[in-house]
């Protein structure tokens, strides 16, 4: 939690601590669930919702998130709405943890476990909202691929998913996600997805759980949704995701129209920039000019052998850059179809863009380009 300090001790929330022993989706388990509360909810105004799963992990105050205590600070300046706290724990046959069989299988049980079985017993006390914009989930390891999946199969329910160290590698219930994100590339779902790993994340048998964040994240670029993937050093742990959680959440609430309207930092992105795309081999590099305007962004895009090409359009939203072009003369011989747009999406990072350049043609099957952009000046 070191990336956020205010002098001014914020109101504190309270955290109830509650036992469910009542599940009719798994009716043999008990287990323990908590519920923040913040300071400024009143029952006249629906509260914003949070669902975390290994919930203890996070709402314990000695723990590498502190989650009650982010949302205090956050909340108490603005920078996301207010917001209810589920933290819930794997459900206990006896004494066996019931996790995998709740966070690891296939199908809708778990989130119908979360709709029909805790959020209503939560809502017999606290008004809730029910737009899925006012809706997060949020996990790490097992929890986080259990997150993205309620998020994926529900999103009528939930709009914004966290993932911490999730287990996108797993055989069949994770690693088939990448796939099926990239066959919604022509309808996103409405999906804002944040995910943070480490570089020594573990190395199993179902494979490596570092490249299936990386995969998961390259999905997500190819279907163009609004994600970020923030990758640190360490390893099958939380301290990155908590080091990163108060970031995680200005950047998924970011929006909200209760949240205080940020002044977009352009002048990260202003000026002129050098963008470099790899086709089959050959460099294509172009001088893209950004500028600002009153309200939005404009600019030229002028490319090394053609000249000035059209830019129909350049937003810049959450870090990622977006701006559509008309296509390379060489592209309509390319051999895979027509294009009729070529369309960039980078993300600002240490001080460059990073992202890809696709051609949008009418065939089956889409291509991106890697493209980089350094500035010039």
């Amino acid at each position: 939690m070191s990336n956020i300090i205010n002098k001014k001790t914020p109101p504190k929330g309270i955290v109830e601590h509650r036992r469910f022993e009542s599940s009719h989706i798994y009716p043999t388990t008990k287990r323990d669930y908590w519920i923040y509360v913040p300071s400024q909810y009143t029952d006249k105004d629906p509260a914003c919702l949070m669902v975390f799963q290994d919930g203890e992990a996070y709402v314990n105050d000695n723990g590498p998130v502190k989650a009650a205590k982010v949302f205090d600070e956050l909340i108490h300046n603005n920078e996301m709405p207010i917001t209810i706290g589920i933290f819930v724990s794997p459900g206990l046959i006896d004494q066996t943890s019931n996790r995998d069989k709740e966070y690891v299988a296939t199908g809708d049980v778990y989130a119908r476990f979360l709709l029909e079985d805790i959020i209503p017993e939560v809502s017999k006390d606290y008004q809730l909202v029910s737009d899925p914009s006012g809706r997060a989930i949020c996990g790490m390891s097992d929890g986080g691929l259990c997150a993205f999946a309620v998020a994926w199969q529900r999103t009528d329910v939930f709009s914004k998913v966290v993932c911490h160290i999730a287990s996108f590698a797993r055989h069949i219930e994770g690693a088939d996600f990448p796939h099926l994100v990239r066959q919604t590339r022509k309808k996103p779902k409405p999906l804002r997805v944040f995910m943070a790993d480490g570089k020594n994340d573990l190395n199993l048998d179902e494979g490596n759980w570092t490249l299936g964040n990386l995969n998961m994240a390259s999905a997500l670029q190819f279907a163009k949704y609004d994600y970020r993937l923030e990758l640190g050093p360490g390893g099958h742990d939380l301290a990155h995701g908590g080091e990163l959680f108060p970031e995680a959440l200005r950047w998924i609430w970011r929006d909200h129209p209760s949240v205080k309207t940020q002044v977009q930092a352009y002048e990260d992105i202003l000026g002129e920039w050098e963008m470099t795309t790899n086709f089959y081999g050959k460099l294509i590099k172009s001088n893209l000019s950004i500028r600002q305007g009153t309200d939005s962004l404009s600019a030229t895009l002028r490319d090394e052998n053609e000249g000035e090409l059209d830019i129909t359009e350049i937003t810049y939203r959450g870090g990622a850059l977006r701006y559509s072009h008309e296509p390379f003369s060489f592209h309509q011989n390319w051999g895979k179809g027509v294009t009729k747009a070529m369309l960039a999406l980078v993300r600002f990072k240490n001080g460059m863009f990073e992202g890809t350049l696709s051609g949008l043609t009418e065939i089956g099957t889409s291509y991106d380009y890697t493209l980089i952009g350094r500035r010039i000046s």
